[in-house]
Formats: C-alpha cells, sequence, structure tokens
C-alpha cells in the first residue's frame, strides 16, 4: 500500500503570513518524503479568503525538490475556470520539473465566486471540462493542432515540449457520474 497526504489542512486561516505557511508546507513535504510517503497532493481554489491556497502549479513546482521520489498531484485542478491551453502547457512544464512524477486530477468545480470570476456559467461547467481535455490530449501529442471549440479556439498551434514521453497519469473525471468517468477513462 502507497500512503500520501493532501496539504490542505496546512492552509487554514492562520495569523502567520503567506510566506511561512508555505516555508512550513516546505518542511512538511520534505519530511514526508524522508519518511517514506508515496506522494503529496494540493487542490486549487480562487478568491478563498479567509484560507489560504496557493495555485497548484507554482507550489507543486516550488515542493518539486523536497519530494525525493514522492509522486506530486493536483487533487483537483479546477479545469473549467482555466484556460485549457495555458493548463496544458504548465502540466506539461511541472511533469517535466518532477522527472515525470505529476499526476493530475480535475474537477468541475462548484464555487460560484470562482465560475463568476471565470466568466463561466454553472451549467457550462461540463461542456467547458470536456472540451479542454480533450484539448489538452491532441496537445500533448506533439503534433500541430487545429481545433475550434466552444470555449477555446487554436489554429495550427503546437507546444513547444509534451509531458516526459507519456500523457500525465490523469484522473479526468473526479466526482463525475459513472457514465462520464467511463468516457473519460
Amino acid at each position: 500500500m502507497k500512503i500520501g497526504f493532501h496539504l490542505t489542512p496546512f492552509w487554514s486561516p492562520t495569523d502567520r503570513g503567506a510566506t511561512r505557511i508555505i516555508d512550513e508546507a516546505i518542511e512538511v513535504v520534505a519530511a514526508a518524503s524522508r519518511m517514506g510517503f508515496a506522494w503529496v497532493s494540493i487542490g486549487q481554489h480562487w478568491l478563498s479568503h479567509p484560507t489560504v491556497w496557493p495555485q497548484p502549479f507554482p507550489i507543486l513546482a516550488r515542493l518539486a525538490p523536497e519530494t525525493g521520489t514522492m509522486r506530486l498531484k493536483t487533487s483537483v485542478l479546477l479545469l473549467p475556470i482555466v484556460n485549457a491551453v495555458e493548463a496544458a502547457e504548465n502540466v506539461a512544464t511541472l511533469d517535466h520539473i518532477t522527472h515525470g512524477r505529476l499526476d493530475v486530477g480535475v474537477a468541475i468545480g462548484y464555487r460560484e465566486k470562482e465560475l463568476e470570476a471565470a466568466g463561466l456559467a454553472r451549467k457550462d461547467r461540463v461542456l467547458k471540462l470536456e472540451e479542454s481535455i480533450a484539448l489538452m490530449k491532441r496537445l500533448w501529442s506533439g503534433e500541430e493542432v487545429t481545433f475550434d471549440g466552444t470555449y477555446t479556439r487554436v489554429t495550427a498551434g503546437r507546444m513547444g515540449f509534451t509531458p516526459c514521453g507519456r500523457t500525465p497519469r490523469s484522473r479526468w473525471a473526479r466526482r463525475a457520474t459513472a457514465p462520464r468517468a467511463a468516457r473519460r477513462g
């Protein structure tokens, strides 16, 4: 059995500054690596006051040197509220930073503040998620991509580099219905 942990408890409201919270998380992750933990994960929220949620790509990039052989995970990336091309590029970059130890979990999101800030109606979350996944997979192929989606368009675009020789292990349909999860694999 492999045991890991999620960093959420470290981002509770506190009188410590954000820098200190992140420094403490680095210390905890380094200790977990020394103790043999298999993975560490972090979720994503926007506009989360009074809690503190560092965004997953920069914090996982900072934690990577402290993790030894631990896997790093987004649990979850709120894919409908971010740009799919930027997410694909960030995943590829972080996968190289971690030498292929990245797992990507995504979800549709539920907080009205986040959806509003992203300009996304609640009813459009699933369509945007599915479109984003389809585009990201195509971009990671390494081929030139033309994509005319409802939310994102790409004309003859190709990423500078793709994930480490494979698509990062992914949980595309976290908290999804069984049929949607089956479609996503």
